[in-house]
């Protein structure tokens, strides 16, 4: 399909709040096609702002969806759900829709007619658009190999859940990029404000932390970014984290697990959080070892969280069973 629609007029996008991972891998495989706009439903972390600056491409992103647009790619996602304002305008899109994405299966709002490549043998979508871009003989050019080495390290909890192939394509793409990996890690660690780095260190030690057999639980509620306390509860050991946070607009949580927990203990977090979305009037899903959920029912944060560390305790516990 892509290799057909290359003369085409495509419009590439990814979730809302868009991160490296998104931004990145649509951003890059934009350059694939003749004309091709990358759009946003609302906004892009700054991370990701700052992953564009890098190569100065601060205006790569767009909020308008053009109307002549003959493809629609969507990465990152592989259900309408999680495109905010833009679900509505790809649900009666006219043209060819195309996902890519590496998650689990969320449930939500499918586009009809839509083509879909889905798979969780890659931790990242930027790994997938690497072998894409390959596969298609498209120049990868230090720019490109800079925003996906971005995109595979954002969503690869600092490579744990990579696999041979991945550190494969890290090796190439550094000596595509010309990057030194401490500098690049550093780049990004460094724009995180002292500000943001001291709440995460006060949630982490607010937490809860339970030990069930031989595996350390360590749960909370997180004030600014429930993703960013959970990392940072499992690097220092923990072996499955669950943080919640409530903003003015809506309930997530963000869970993470060590791996291979998930096999041992045959635990797929991403699986686990469809139902928690539930609970918020939202949605969830993600990988086995990563995983969020998040709606718009703030009240039910604290529930829905809870009720997500049971279900995790519970299967702790059958396993000291056995």
């Amino acid at each position: 399909m892509l290799r057909a629609s290359k003369g085409k007029k495509a419009v590439l996008t990814f979730h809302a709040i868009g991160d490296r991972d998104g931004v990145g891998s649509a951003v890059a495989l934009s350059k694939y096609f003749d004309g091709a706009t990358v759009v946003t439903p609302d906004f892009i972390t700054n991370n990701a702002k700052r992953m564009l600056a890098y190569i100065h491409q601060e205006n790569a992103v767009s909020t308008r969806f053009p109307d002549d647009a003959e493809i629609v790619v969507i990465l990152d996602v592989n259900n309408l759900f999680p495109l905010g304002k833009l679900a509505d305008k790809i649900e009666g899109f006219k043209g060819e829709v195309l996902f890519i994405d590496h998650h689990a299966l969320h449930e939500g709002k499918e586009a009809k007619g839509a083509l879909m490549f889905n798979t969780e043998e890659y931790n990242s979508t930027s790994s997938i658009v690497y072998d894409v871009l390959k596969e298609l003989k498209a120049p990868i050019t230090k720019e490109i190999a800079t925003l996906l080495l971005n995109g595979i390290t954002a969503d690869s909890a600092d490579l744990q859940n990579s696999t041979p192939h991945t550190f494969m394509q890290i090796s190439e793409m550094l000596e595509i990029s010309k990057l030194d990996y401490s500098f690049f890690i550093n780049y990004f660690r460094a724009a995180i404000p002292a500000r943001n780095k001291y709440q995460v260190i006060k949630d982490v030690s607010a937490a809860s932390v339970e030990m069930i057999g031989d595996y350390i639980l360590v749960y909370g509620q997180a004030r600014e970014h429930a993703n960013v306390a959970a990392d940072s509860a499992l690097k220092l050991d923990a072996d499955i984290t669950v943080f919640w946070v409530v903003s003015n607009t809506e309930a997530s949580i963000s869970a993470r697990m060590r791996a291979p927990i998930d096999k041992e203990l045959s635990i797929h977090l991403g699986v686990m959080m469809r139902e928690t979305g539930k609970m918020l009037d939202g949605n969830g899903g993600g990988h086995a070892c990563a995983a969020g959920a998040y709606g718009p029912k703030k009240t039910a944060a604290r529930e829905a969280a809870e009720e997500l560390v049971e279900r995790i305790k519970d299967r702790l516990r059958e396993v000291q069973k056995r």
